[in-house]
């Protein structure tokens, strides 16, 4: 056998594990965590003739984890993901305030591979957000609520090494509307989130 087709042997010997090394990129099961912005705001509406409105919004720190399993495809990639956060801060209305707690999201998501190592996407699903009311003005005790609603964003994941990836991501939340009781009439406060988050996912 001819030196040359000794080396094309060996040159197909070693390209063949790096393509297969390649392919596996956001492939299997993943756990991370993340760290963010998230800002909520929600409307309430009096039952009072003519009805008033008033606006409240606050920002906050977001922290969570998340864990996911991916399906890479070739060119594209599926994925379903569960992950649970939580924020600080409150938002104040003039009669109370509005905690947000924990959020729980399970999503699914599409992607383009844009680079062997950079992943375009965008996800959706079921999200689960806990409210409480507190510091109220008849100084009642707090209560809370566990809101189902649906979450939409997109994002981009890079991968830094063979088993870590880091992520940026846009996800708006919607937890629709709640009636409370008023003077005048039943009011109508109604939810919605912003968030920025950032975060690196570890896969094996």
């Amino acid at each position: 056998m001819s030196r040359f087709a000794l080396a094309l042997i060996a040159a197909a010997a070693i390209a063949g594990p790096a393509a297969a090394q390649e392919a596996q990129n956001f492939n299997g099961p993943f756990i991370g965590g993340q760290i963010g912005w998230q800002q909520d705001r929600q409307s309430l509406t009096t039952g009072t003739v003519p009805p008033t409105t008033s606006r409240a919004k606050g920002d906050g720190f977001a922290y969570g984890g998340q864990i996911g399993y991916d399906f890479n495809l070739g060119s594209a990639v599926l994925g379903l993901e569960t992950s649970i956060t939580g924020r600080t801060g409150a938002n104040r209305f003039p009669t109370f305030d509005l905690e947000a707690g924990r959020t729980i999201n399970v999503t699914a998501r599409a992607g383009w591979l844009v680079t062997p190592e950079g992943l375009l996407y965008a996800r959706g699903g079921y999200s689960n957000a806990r409210f409480t009311v507190a510091n109220n003005v008849l100084r009642v005790a707090d209560v809370s609520e566990n809101r189902d609603g649906y979450t939409l964003g997109a994002g981009y994941e890079h991968m830094l090494g063979k088993n870590v990836s880091a992520r940026i991501e846009y996800n708006y939340s919607d937890y629709g509307n709640d009636t409370l009781p008023g003077i005048g009439g039943p009011a109508t406060l109604n939810y919605h989130r912003h968030a920025v988050m950032t975060g690196v996912n570890f896969r094996f």
